[in-house]
């Protein structure tokens, strides 16, 4: 399908979602400056379910380098579509299974881009949703996913609520991408925020173990992604999980590894998560340097001015916290600078 087939289609079918969801003369409240899009209707519902997952391929695609409240805003209204249109156009079968499944695989973009935003609670509603979406309509590894991110959400809180859920979850991931984005991300960081060493190594191991079974095709790109998970995503969680627990040495070949598999990427997110992991890293060995870990925070938080949000001002404050505690020196300009992104 060409791209001019592909820009009429979406915009028919985000005129088809608003007409389903709102009145043309509703503005958007939640996102006033969102752009309006066309009310066409689409001949058939085919079509319709087409360009809905072309747009959410393109959020999903773009999600590393777009601002994340124009991602959200621009997820709600094929919330509404792909919510709506099984119920309008009365679908059985498959049809509706495979509706469904794209709207579970919508509200997953919705609560990542929540997320991210350091929109906690409604990150929380959507990701629930979206599992119990997900495993109704058959897809294991996508309910798996929505899981990981809600264990991820009780982490801090709850380190071993997390384990129970990213439990659940590794259960019907299957044997796919998601298996290994929950032991890597999610348990190894769980084990990581009660100080258990041996629960992280075992985790990343794991991972590992997963990574190296799955097709080639099925580790994607570095980045936010709903169906893969690439090594360079592997590497940054291990660095980053292996370098909470005090083992920055054993954490060394995995952040190398992230660095050149994610610098020339141009998925701004995932560099500078990268940078943050080297800044994490600068100030946890024997001999910590606060130069070099506000070298880094420095640099993430130039590459991030474009698209601030709250998870990154959140780990400038936590490297802060830790070159304080190993060096005696805060990083409070850096903190101040990400203070309104929270």
């Amino acid at each position: 399908m060409s791209d001019v087939i592909d820009r009429r289609i979406l915009l028919r079918a985000l005129g088809a979602s608003a007409v389903a969801a709102m009145s043309v003369e509703r503005p958007n409240l939640e996102y006033p400056n969102a752009e309006r899009p066309s009310f066409e209707h689409l001949r058939s519902t085919t079509d319709l379910h087409q360009a809905c997952a072309a747009a959410l391929a393109a959020a999903v695609s773009g999600y590393e380098t777009s601002d994340l409240t124009a991602t959200a805003g621009s997820m709600r209204p094929l919330e509404n579509t792909t919510r709506t249109i099984p119920r309008q156009r009365r679908l059985r079968g498959r049809d509706a299974l495979d509706w469904m499944r794209l709207h579970a695989a919508v509200t997953m973009v919705s609560a990542g881009a929540d997320y991210d935003r350091g929109l906690h609670s409604e990150a929380a509603a959507r990701s629930d949703r979206a599992a119990s979406l997900a495993r109704a309509a058959g897809d294991g590894p996508l309910a798996a996913r929505a899981l990981a991110l809600r264990a991820r959400m009780v982490r801090r809180h709850s380190p071993a609520v997390s384990l129970q859920i990213a439990g659940a979850a590794a259960r019907i991931a299957g044997h796919s991408p998601s298996r290994a984005m929950i032991a890597g991300k999610v348990v190894a960081g769980a084990y990581a925020a009660t100080g258990d060493a041996g629960g992280v190594r075992d985790a990343v191991a794991r991972a590992w173990r997963t990574m190296e079974t799955l097709d080639a095709k099925a580790y994607g790109r570095p980045g936010f992604a709903i169906e893969t998970y690439s090594p360079a995503d592997l590497a940054l969680a291990s660095a980053e999980a292996l370098t909470t627990v005090g083992a920055p040495d054993e954490a060394r070949p995995y952040l190398d590894k992230a660095y050149r598999l994610i610098k020339d990427s141009g998925q701004t997110g995932m560099i500078v998560s990268v940078e943050m992991a080297r800044a994490r890293a600068a100030v946890s060995g024997d001999r910590p340097d606060h130069f070099e870990a506000s070298e880094h925070v420095a640099a993430a938080v130039a590459l991030a001015a474009d698209r601030p949000a709250e998870w990154v001002a959140r780990l400038v404050r936590d490297v802060s916290n830790l070159a304080k505690e190993r060096t005696g020196h805060a990083l409070d300009d850096l903190v101040a600078a990400t203070s309104a992104w929270v």
